[in-house]
């Protein structure tokens, strides 16, 4: 069964428990995104740029953000399914190689959306692929 991103934590399947590259969110890998977010880049990403092979193409948001990385994600669908169901801002934090889902109006900035605003999802990437880890893939 897959759990939707909660606040501080990754997209995550039932049948995974790693906190590696790429999966779940650790605590403190939470609480450094939050607290020295460094620079946050705003992407464009919906459900349709995750592939199934759990690579997803970032876009920035505005041109002057330049080039961004592709990203891994051991749970493709998971994400996909947030993604779906996300009706705000996500922001790349390179520093931690995570994305930050935040929801609402809020988001004008990643210290509003981590610090104040409705809610935030953290998603761990990897820049190298592995193995998925949800279940009928």
């Amino acid at each position: 069964m897959l759990r939707h991103l909660a606040q501080n934590d990754s997209v995550r399947s039932d049948a995974c428990s790693r906190y590696a590259a790429g999966h779940r969110v650790h605590w403190i890998h939470a609480k450094k995104c939050r607290q020295e977010p460094g620079q946050a880049v705003e992407v464009l990403l919906t459900s349709g740029d995750v592939g199934d092979d759990g690579w997803v193409g970032l876009r920035p948001a505005f041109d002057y953000a330049g080039d961004l990385p592709s990203v891994w994600t051991h749970a493709p669908r998971a994400l996909r399914e947030s993604l779906a169901a996300h009706r705000g801002r996500v922001y790349w934090l390179a520093r931690w190689h995570a994305l930050t889902l935040v929801e609402g109006e809020r988001g004008g900035g990643v210290g509003g959306g981590l610090d104040g605003g409705k809610g935030a999802g953290l998603v761990n990437v990897a820049l190298q692929g592995g193995d998925l880890c949800e279940e009928g893939q």
